[in-house]
């Protein structure tokens, strides 16, 4: 089986037939190609995508400055290695080479076993540049580079897109310092889940990406979430870790009641779509990823079942929102504002008005004005029983009120708190930040 992390590869440009060179590096563990000529191995080099190219300096004819040229206008990411091999009796060549461009120059005669180090010591400081500086993963441009190699060369290969959520609020509060060790712990949950042959790169701020095989990729997901939640509550005070959220501040005294960070997992895998390029697997896994974020805590979403195009057009994509207020001035207001921002809006005012909607209709988030009654059934009572059935408790609910005890309103379910008066741009600004998950989920899978 092929392996899923490729290996370093080195073109070999020689005219003479000279197998002591490429007998060592192939020892030394590296895939050689061999060309006789210099115009073959250009033509080849977007194909081949090599590592490093070692070749003679005589086979160039100009010190190799042409040869150099083409090399970096190869567009090949990270750019391979260029080493000559000049002859020890021509000293002179060796400062024309390295001014036409050649990254260093091997004397020889020399033994084949010693060169081979020299090309291993140039391809791990190339490694060396590609590394996340917070934990020493490899980077975007190498994940790229394995998911190519995927591509073209295996035929059992999964990808899981991996980040965390709600860790912009978790360094609001405690600190990017404390957010960066959140970072290095996933590292640390994704490294222990690895296999021998698993690839696992740190693409960016707290996106990572791994690649296994096939039929481990679902379990692998599963294990990470679980391993993830475990350690989480280690990183909040005891207060935020016991009640579960932390109390986000926003604009115009804004509140919103932030669950811990979780971690959301997207997974896709060779044969479930027509993948084209690296970018493309990439973006797939990202948007499982995005339908994950709609789940409540770590949660992983995969491709394996797909909706076939019909079957969406059937669906009314518009997000519901009920707006639950006593003033039928202001819930007029609200309701024809939503509309125009493209939602599907219903009202409600009284609270058992509100709570025969909540049921029947099932509305996505819920805008309640909290000083409202009926019977004596008040909004502070509503948010209870929404918050606290199992089949509604999903529903996001922004509580709007003059009330100032912001600790209550949160703790008795309210996700978010928008004290009165407030701007309109303000609430459709965090409804927004609320529905981006559900948003994001209404893309074609």
């Amino acid at each position: 089986m092929v392996s899923i992390q490729p290996t370093s590869k080195v073109l070999l440009i020689t005219s003479d037939v000279d197998v002591t060179i490429a007998d060592a590096l192939e020892m030394a563990g590296f895939k050689v190609e061999t060309f006789n000529n210099v115009t073959d191995t250009e033509n080849n080099l977007k194909l081949l995508r090599p590592d490093l190219i070692l070749l003679y300096s005589n086979m160039t004819g100009d010190h190799g400055l042409n040869f150099c040229q083409q090399v970096r206008a190869s567009e090949i990411n990270p750019r391979p290695i260029i080493v000559f091999l000049v002859h020890e009796d021509n000293p002179d060549e060796r400062i024309e080479v390295l001014r036409a461009g050649a990254d260093d120059v091997i004397s020889y005669p020399l033994s084949g076993k010693e060169i081979a180090f020299r090309v291993m010591a140039h391809i791990r400081r190339r490694q060396e540049t590609h590394v996340n500086q917070l934990t020493g993963l490899p980077d975007g441009v190498i994940a790229n580079n394995v998911l190519e190699h995927c591509l073209t060369e295996i035929n059992d290969w999964a990808v899981l897109s991996i980040d965390l959520d709600n860790l912009r609020v978790y360094n609001e509060t405690y600190g990017e310092n404390r957010g960066d060790q959140m970072i290095k712990a996933l590292a640390a949950v994704l490294k222990s889940v690895l296999t021998q042959d698993d690839f696992l790169a740190h693409r960016d701020s707290d996106d990572f990406i791994l690649v296994t095989r096939s039929e481990n990729a679902e379990a692998i997901a599963e294990e990470i979430c679980r391993r993830f939640d475990f350690i989480a509550p280690r990183f909040y005070t005891q207060v935020d870790a016991s009640r579960g959220y932390v109390i986000g501040v926003g604009p115009k005294g804004i509140r919103r009641r932030v669950p811990l960070v979780s971690i959301s997992i997207g997974v896709t895998a060779k044969g479930r779509r027509n993948f084209l390029s690296a970018v493309e697997i990439v973006q797939v896994s990202r948007d499982m990823r995005y339908l994950a974020k709609s789940k409540s805590g770590s949660d992983w979403v995969s491709d394996r079942l797909r909706l076939v195009a019909s079957e969406h057009e059937q669906i009314d994509n518009r997000i519901k929102i009920l707006v639950v207020e006593p003033d039928a001035s202001m819930s007029l207001l609200l309701r024809d504002t939503l509309e125009m921002e493209g939602y599907m809006v219903d009202v409600a005012h009284s609270s058992s008005e509100a709570w025969q909607l909540i049921n029947n209709w099932r509305p996505e988030l819920i805008l309640l004005e909290v000083d409202i009654s009926s019977d004596g059934f008040n909004g502070w009572e509503l948010t209870k029983k929404v918050k606290q059935d199992p089949n509604l408790a999903g529903i996001w609910l922004v509580m709007t009120t003059k009330n100032p005890d912001h600790h209550t309103a949160l703790d008795c379910g309210a996700d978010l708190y928008l004290p009165k008066p407030f701007e309109l741009q303000f609430l459709f600004s965090e409804i927004r930040y609320l529905l981006r998950a559900r948003i994001r989920s209404g893309v074609l899978l």
